[in-house]
């Protein structure tokens, strides 16, 4: 009984000083501060906090439980979440940064990591991540904009729909990383590993190198990857729209079901390249190289292909012809 008490003083003692409950005792794993503070305005909450304050001029003071609390979209930077209950809150495209103190609970796949609240759909461009511990977690729609991931730890995690563009990927870890729907461009740094069929590459755009993270699944419309070469690899889902790809080298690779329409494939060479039911709608194919290559399913429709070599030799079956008629019918011009 004595030593229970002693417990329970010492919880008391830690709450009233502003302590985070994680460097309680694991019976004390349950207590936290259940009610937040905060300002609003036309910009949303801010000045986040556990304890009462003043708001500034414009905004008003508000209050509520932690509990079924909807963040979306509120900026908790340098909020002060010492002790803080917040298993049930909703944290949808929330911004953070210098977070005071340790919060008793998060939201299930959530983790306070080096001052951010790190989560799926977090919002961290330009955050300092150097050597942060991000491996395994569900990142899944999150922005990483200009972010400084210097020697981050992604092995594994799920990075679906993240950006990654300008980031710092300095001996960063992407191994076994889920990179489908990956936004890059102007990346800075090398990482150290990245997926399977993933690969770092310098494009150009009006005479400066830009570097896009490539791979099967990656959004990079627009990208600027014209004469590179990309034989036999896999980057099938890939979103190339609109992208300048001139004189690039797709021979023997797997483009199933990507998005290259309005690109410029101007003497591209995709020999034996296997790009079934991918889009390339109003594309540019002149004096491209389409021998043995398989276009089933694919769309042509109100593509150019002036000039292209071994057509003869490429299989259309199934595939839109470029004046919208399907391969194999009166009229089609594939």
């Amino acid at each position: 009984m004595k030593y229970r008490m002693q417990r329970i003083v010492s919880v008391a003692i830690a709450t009233s000083l502003g302590l985070g409950v994680a460097a309680l005792p694991s019976s004390a794993a349950g207590v936290g501060r259940t009610k937040y503070f905060a300002c609003q305005g036309g910009t949303g909450l801010t000045k986040v906090s556990v304890l009462a304050h003043a708001c500034p001029k414009g905004t008003k003071a508000v209050t509520g439980s932690f509990a079924g609390a909807d963040f979306s979209n509120a900026n908790l930077s340098r909020a002060n979440l010492t002790g803080a209950a917040m298993r049930g809150t909703t944290l949808y495209s929330i911004m953070s940064g210098d977070i005071i103190g340790v919060p008793a609970s998060l939201p299930a796949g959530w983790r306070l990591i080096k001052g951010y609240l790190v989560g799926p759909t977090a919002q961290l461009a330009g955050a300092k991540l150097v050597n942060a511990n991000l491996a395994k977690l569900d990142l899944s729609n999150a922005s990483f904009y200009g972010a400084n991931l210097t020697g981050a730890n992604f092995t594994l995690a799920n990075l679906t729909n993240v950006s990654l563009s300008k980031a710092n990927l300095s001996h960063a870890k992407f191994a076994g990383a889920k990179m489908t729907g990956v936004i890059s461009a102007y990346e800075v740094g090398r990482p150290t590993s990245l997926p399977k069929n993933w690969q770092l590459v310098n494009g150009n755009y009006e005479g400066n190198v830009v570097e896009y993270l490539v791979g099967p699944g990656a959004s990079i419309g627009g990208a600027q990857l014209g004469g590179l070469v990309f034989t036999k690899v896999n980057l099938s889902n890939i979103y190339l729209a609109g992208a300048r790809l001139v004189g690039t080298n797709f021979s023997g690779s797997t483009i199933l079901n990507g998005d290259l329409a309005s690109s410029n494939l101007q003497e591209a060479n995709f020999t034996g390249a296997n790009v079934k039911g991918t889009n390339f709608t109003n594309a540019d194919f002149e004096g491209a190289n389409f021998t043995n290559a398989n276009f089933t399913n694919a769309n042509l429709t109100g593509a150019r292909l002036l000039s292209v070599a071994g057509s003869g030799t490429a299989t259309f079956t199934g595939a839109m012809c470029p004046d919208g008629v399907l391969y194999g019918s009166l009229g089609a011009n594939c």
